[in-house]
């Protein structure tokens, strides 16, 4: 893994930002800079999904189709799990190599500052959009209601990886007062057993443990992480404690073909399941043991995926490529811009008289095309490029 890198998080904290110069021995994380890639397209899939299936009035609708429902289950299960864990890997990486503070300013840099630039348009935007897919027109200046400024839609992401900031902030702080109050040789000693004990069931190569744990913190929130910012965290700091945890590492790259085997049988588990119980009743009790067993595939899912397509991209695709760095250049770009072009896309598709599946498919095509588009031709070598992936080396 001798790359070169410039070890600084994007916006999105899934690869390495270009605006960093270190010394030529540094890792570069290459794979993950490829994953990062697929998980924004993934997103623009996610969203074109959303109206093929029984979504209980949160979307509007088209006629359902179970082969895309299954589709955005599967991407559902682990793709911000990635993110997060990705996000935790290069925190530490970048905090290992620089400092908290540089990290701290960096996230405001590529975080903060396109949250608050890109926040209001969407806002704006977006109701009148989700108005036309409800009811056929636009709703004017009905739609702009204060509430709507409240609502982060597809950022959310952004305001907890700003929250990792003070977390990571204050559990440092507290590490390096604790250090200098403590100074005895026993308390030192016991601290050290701790985390050895702690890194030795967290970071065991079948991990159950973190499943399990998992399990329970999804369960306020029957396995969403919008709203589950415990859920996020678990995920966030499991990654940065894997940067120091190498052996783990290394075994994801070497076996990630049985993680990835595992977690499918899990998966087909998991969706046979949900296709059975059909839509959550919290008021049935008799379904409530199954519920819990769909959650626990759910943290299974995620868990396994995750340590399956982290090891899989790095040792299929560690060498540097162009094309691959382009794309993860563009992504954060296209993950922004990418919910109100592909729901206008696919509301507008609603009146067309052809499969669901062929929709689909055009939505994300037709998506994919002008985020790559509009990347290229007016934000990579503009201001805009500069505020989302620094200067590029």
């Amino acid at each position: 893994m001798s790359r070169d890198q410039s070890p600084a998080e994007t916006a999105e904290s899934l690869s390495v930002s270009r605006d960093v110069e270190l010394q030529s021995d540094i890792t570069r994380y290459h794979g993950l800079d490829a994953l990062r890639a697929l998980a924004m397209a993934m997103g623009i899939v996610l969203h074109a999904a959303l109206p093929y299936f029984f979504t209980d009035g949160f979307w509007p609708a088209d006629d359902h189709s179970k082969p895309i429902k299954a589709i955005f289950e599967f991407i559902h299960i682990w793709r911000m799990p990635v993110f997060f864990i990705l996000s935790g890997f290069l925190s530490a990486l970048v905090i290992n190599r620089r400092s908290t503070i540089y990290w701290a300013d960096h996230r405001f840099k590529r975080v903060a500052l396109p949250l608050f630039i890109f926040w209001i348009p969407i806002a704006l935007v977006l109701p009148q959009i989700f108005g036309y897919g409800f009811k056929g027109q636009f709703p004017g200046a009905d739609g702009i209601k204060a509430e709507i400024f409240f609502n982060p839609n597809h950022l959310w992401f952004l305001i907890h990886l700003l929250l990792f900031v003070g977390i990571v902030g204050i559990i440092r702080l507290i590490s390096s007062t604790t250090a200098t109050i403590f100074r005895p040789d026993i308390f030192k000693a016991s601290w050290a057993m701790f985390k050895r004990f702690f890194v030795g069931v967290i970071y065991l190569p079948v991990p159950l443990a973190i499943i399990i744990i998992l399990f329970f913190v999804l369960i306020p929130t029957g396995g969403e992480l919008i709203a589950n910012l415990a859920g996020t965290s678990i995920y966030f700091f499991l990654g940065y404690g894997l940067f120091s945890n190498m052996s783990l590492f290394n075994r994801m790259k070497s076996y990630w073909v049985y993680y990835v085997i595992f977690a499918l049988l899990a998966f087909a588990a998991y969706l046979w399941l949900i296709s059975e119980l059909g839509a959550y009743d919290p008021k049935n009790e008799e379904d409530a043991p199954l519920w819990g067993v769909v959650l626990l595939l759910k943290a299974a899912c995620a868990i396994l995926f995750s340590y399956g397509f982290i090891g899989l991209s790095e040792a299929k695709f560690g060498s540097d490529s162009h094309t691959w760095r382009w794309l993860s250049d563009s992504a954060y770009w296209i993950y922004l811009v990418h919910l109100p072009i592909v729901t206008m896309i696919t509301f507008a598709m609603f009146s067309f008289s052809i499969p669901v599946e062929i929709k689909f498919i055009l939505s994300i095509v037709m998506t994919s095309v002008i985020g790559v588009v509009t990347y290229k031709y007016l934000v990579r070598r503009t201001v805009v490029g500069l505020l989302l992936n620094g200067k590029r080396s």
